[in-house]
């Protein structure tokens, strides 16, 4: 057994390289709704293409965390984040290579054009968008 993380604390401030060593572990997640952890704006491209990559080990796993990251900053109605959200779908548009995360993508731009089709099946833990079986 490998350990990626010192202790459950140190796992809720995951690096980037601890987040990458996982992304193509076998380990299980470390945490109950880690999604919540691994969720930030400096994280997210690395995290899409961990989607894209066949070789991740955890693909439904971070495409729910893109679902997640979503549906949180569009029910903040938070104006600024938004904006921040939609230039950062702009960024990973250009290099999405997957069915999966070119959905994830127009699903958000959808979403924060119509905030209020919001569903937590959809947007929140466990999101229905993404298919769990590999």
């Amino acid at each position: 057994m490998v350990f990626i993380f010192r202790d459950a604390q140190h796992a809720w401030n995951p690096t980037p390289e601890e987040i990458k060593t996982w992304a193509y572990s076998e380990e299980m997640i470390p945490e109950q709704d880690w999604e919540l952890a691994v969720n930030s704006f400096g994280n997210i491209p690395m995290i899409c293409t961990f989607v894209d990559d066949k070789n991740c080990k955890h693909i439904p796993f971070f495409l729910s965390s893109l679902y997640v990251f979503t549906g949180d900053i569009v029910r903040s109605e938070d104006i600024q984040e938004i904006e921040k959200l939609k230039m950062l779908l702009d960024k990973v548009t250009i290099s999405a290579e997957s069915e999966e995360l070119t959905n994830w993508i127009n699903r958000s731009k959808g979403l924060i054009k119509q905030p209020n089709t919001y569903n937590y099946a959809y947007w929140g833990l466990g999101s229905k968008y993404v298919k769990w079986e590999r």
